[in-house]
């Protein structure tokens, strides 16, 4: 049957904004220096601070983990459409799933843009510290799994693109271009995660004591 995507959102987007929110209690530990002493003397919540960030981009793993599952689920929900007589009512609802999931897809660009500023504070406050650099790894390996579950979701809705493609009379271009919006989203995610490992990687190199 056909899934509901509002559902869905709701519970990544609730997830999703409170941990962003508490992070702010951090933000401020960051802005306490941004003289040339804190060069000399990091912040001493700079490891709580990277541990964090570790902590929310695996949750945009999860994130991605789950609009992954409900873009699978629209491959089933187009099939079931086509198949009826009059598939113009589940094709609405089929169209509603997709901006949502797109929406969706944004958000979490978004957040990823927010790590990256986090990451990047952090590194004008990194010092070499064996803890801080082993956080950062911690950072980078997380941000590999988002890489991972994002080409995942690339395939899934590619197939959900070349499904609407297909189909030559029962959908309009209305459809056709929320089908393409939701791939175009996705792909634009892309960015976010490069800008994101690289700040990490960045603040890796700095906490990395020299031999």
């Amino acid at each position: 049957m056909l899934l509901l995507g509002l559902g869905g959102r709701a519970a990544a987007a609730e997830l999703t904004e409170t941990r962003l929110w508490q992070e702010r209690y951090f933000w401020d530990g960051l802005l306490q220096s941004r003289d040339r002493a804190a060069r000399s003397a990091a912040d001493p919540r700079l490891i709580e601070v990277v541990n964090t960030l570790a902590y929310q981009v695996a949750q945009q793993s999860a994130n991605i983990a789950q609009i992954r599952t409900y873009v699978k689920g629209q491959v089933d929900n187009l099939k079931y459409a086509f198949a009826q007589r009059d598939p113009g009512p589940s094709l609405t609802t089929i169209q509603n799933n997709f901006d949502t999931l797109a929406r969706g897809a944004e958000q979490v660009r978004n957040n990823l843009y927010y790590l990256t500023t986090r990451a990047r504070m952090s590194a004008t406050q990194a010092l070499p510290d064996p803890k801080l650099s082993e956080t950062a790894k911690l950072v980078i390996a997380q941000i590999q799994q988002v890489q991972l579950q994002l080409n995942d979701l690339y395939l899934d809705t590619v197939a959900v693109y070349g499904t609407v493609q297909g189909e030559t009379w029962a959908v309009n271009d209305f459809f056709r271009f929320s089908a393409n919006h939701l791939l175009w989203m996705v792909v634009q995610v892309q960015d976010a995660v490069f800008s994101v490992y690289n700040a990490t990687f960045e603040l890796y190199l700095l906490s990395k004591e020299t031999p």
